[in-house]
């Protein structure tokens, strides 16, 4: 079995509401218990930050440099498949990252970055269930982008072949271009959306056992569904080995109206993923106990399914506790004490409490302050 991933320290200088701190982590279940507002989620971004080199929290990275600072830094000792690594990463306005791997510098992000090492849940996560339906397939998209060899690719590439048609449609449209200039990037656009379509079919497949038994498991019901809901919806039917043919069909069937509206209107970056508990469309109809129990079991779900086919990531939960129910909570803590490593934050110190007599790692913030609560 691949050695799951473990992160034995981080640090942080000048990030968010930190000068410096620096927490030792044991494997297992840690919990970082403090008042809102102490800096729990900033030792979440870092964690992130540390394998993935983004911040889950925001896109504008000049947002994370503590006010007043040049410059933040994240260092973490992680370990995987690969052996233990020292990373670290800083970020200074108007001069981008500066990154390394035991100490030797790397410029590329892809480079740098380890797909899959953890998975995070905040509060905007909700957005996976009851967000839009772009927020759903991303969330699927950095689960294979992470696992299925060739996918970051397969999805450059057809979002590249996407905007250059969309491009020509609008020329098109204008009278500045002949329909027939359209074909080769039609040409390049179907053999990448069968490849999407394709991985984006079996993973749903995958996460579907892990998905049900999460769900019944945290109090959400015992029949819950994935489902991809692909564009156009015909494609359901469609067998793999039929796609190409059909889509080229689609497209020239449908290219007059994506003319008149000088865009593409169906394809892999317009699917969605249904998510079901029995006839309860949990997008629309869920409470939000209910989706953020499904939010969590489909958390959980991505966590099994990367064990099984690269190595057991990390488990970042932020804040992941609130507005469930004392006994949902306590099947959460019960569900990622299983194994592996998770990290959950708190400002209840029940949960802190139910943690440590569980024989968990409690770290107690306040006042910029770190201490392991005996």
């Amino acid at each position: 079995m691949t050695e799951p991933w473990r992160a034995w320290a981080v640090s942080v200088t000048d990030l968010r509401c930190w000068d410096r701190a620096r927490i030792d982590l044991e494997p297992g279940l840690v919990v970082i218990w403090g008042p809102n507002g102490a800096g729990k989620t900033s030792l979440i971004e870092a964690l992130t930050m540390g394998c993935l080199g983004v911040s889950p929290r925001t896109s504008r990275e000049a947002e994370i440099v503590r006010h007043g600072a040049e410059a933040a830094r994240v260092e973490l000792s992680l370990d995987g498949p690969d052996g233990r690594r020292e990373r670290a990463i800083g970020y200074a306005p108007r001069r981008g990252r500066r990154m390394s791997i035991d100490d030797a510098p790397v410029r590329a992000l892809g480079e740098w970055s380890v797909p899959g090492a953890v998975l995070v849940f905040i509060p905007d996560e909700l957005r996976i269930v009851k967000g839009p339906p772009a927020a759903r397939r991303r969330h699927l998209d950095r689960l294979l982008e992470a696992s299925w060899p060739g996918y970051r690719e397969a999805s450059s590439g057809y979002k590249e072949a996407i905007s250059q048609r969309n491009a020509l449609l609008r020329r098109v449209r204008s009278g500045e271009a002949g329909v027939g200039e359209l074909a080769p990037w039609e040409t390049q656009m179907v053999p990448l959306a069968v490849e999407i379509i394709r991985a984006r079919r079996q993973a749903i497949s995958d996460l579907q056992g892990p998905f049900q038994r999460w769900l019944e498991s945290l109090g959400g019901g015992p029949e819950g569904q994935l489902r991809l809901d692909p564009s156009p919806s015909s494609l359901r039917d469609v067998p793999d080995d039929e796609l190409e043919g059909v889509i080229f069909g689609f497209i020239q069937e449908r290219r007059p109206r994506d003319i008149g509206a000088a865009q593409t209107l169906s394809g892999p970056h317009r699917d969605d993923v249904g998510l079901w508990s029995g006839d309860l469309d949990l997008r629309s109809s869920g409470s939000q106990g209910e989706q953020r129990t499904a939010a969590l079991a489909l958390t959980l779900a991505h966590r099994d399914y990367l064990s099984d086919v690269a190595a057991r990531p990390i488990l970042l939960l932020d804040d992941a506790l609130s507005e469930l129910d004392p006994d949902r909570r306590q099947r959460v803590l019960h569900a990622v004490g299983d194994g592996g490593q998770t990290l959950i934050t708190t400002a209840d110190p029940a949960v802190a409490e139910i943690a440590r007599a569980g024989s968990a790692q409690v770290l107690h913030i306040e006042d910029g302050h770190v201490a392991k609560m005996g």
